[in-house]
C-alpha cells in the first residue's frame, strides 16, 4: 500500500489542476461586445520564420466575434461562424499550436496560433466556451492538463 501512495497523491493533484483549468474568472471573460481580451502569445522564431501569415497576427475575442489584428488590418469573425477549434500537433516553448477555422459566405479560412493561458489568464478556456455556446455544432478541442 506505501509503494501506491505517491501515485495517489499525483492522481488526486493532477485532478485538482484539471479541474482547476475548467475554472474561470470573470475577469477572463468580456464583459460585452467591444471588451476584447487576448488569447493569443507571439513567439520570436514562429513571427520571423513561421510559414503561415496568422503566426504575425494576434488574436483576441469578445462576447460576439473572434478578431485577427496585424499591423494594417483588423479582421472580425463572427463566433457562430467558427467551426472548429483544435489543438495541433505542433509545439513552440511548450505551449501547442492551435487553430481556428471558420466559414464565411461559403468560403473556408483558418488561423493558427499560440495560445496564451496560464494560471493567471484563462481567457483561451473562456474563448473555447464562447465558442461552443455560439455553435453548438462547431468541433471544439477541450483544454487539459495534456493539451495545453
Amino acid at each position: 500500500m506505501a509503494a501506491f501512495l505517491p501515485l495517489i497523491v499525483l492522481l488526486v493533484i493532477l485532478y485538482l489542476v484539471t479541474k482547476k483549468l475548467s475554472h474561470t474568472r470573470p475577469a477572463d471573460a468580456p464583459n460585452g461586445p467591444g471588451d476584447r481580451k487576448l488569447i493569443s502569445s507571439s513567439s520570436f522564431l514562429l513571427r520571423i520564420f513561421g510559414s503561415s501569415r496568422s503566426y504575425k497576427a494576434s488574436y483576441y475575442f469578445d462576447t460576439e466575434s473572434f478578431y485577427e489584428v496585424t499591423d494594417a488590418n483588423t479582421t472580425t469573425i463572427p463566433l457562430t461562424a467558427i467551426t472548429g477549434v483544435k489543438r495541433e500537433s505542433t509545439e513552440v516553448n511548450n505551449r501547442s499550436v492551435w487553430s481556428v477555422s471558420w466559414s464565411i459566405n461559403g468560403q473556408q479560412k483558418q488561423a493558427r496560433f499560440l495560445h496564451n493561458y496560464t494560471l493567471f489568464n484563462r481567457s483561451f478556456a473562456v474563448f473555447l466556451e464562447a465558442v461552443k455556446q455560439a455553435n453548438p455544432n462547431a468541433s471544439v478541442s477541450k483544454l487539459t492538463l495534456f493539451t495545453l
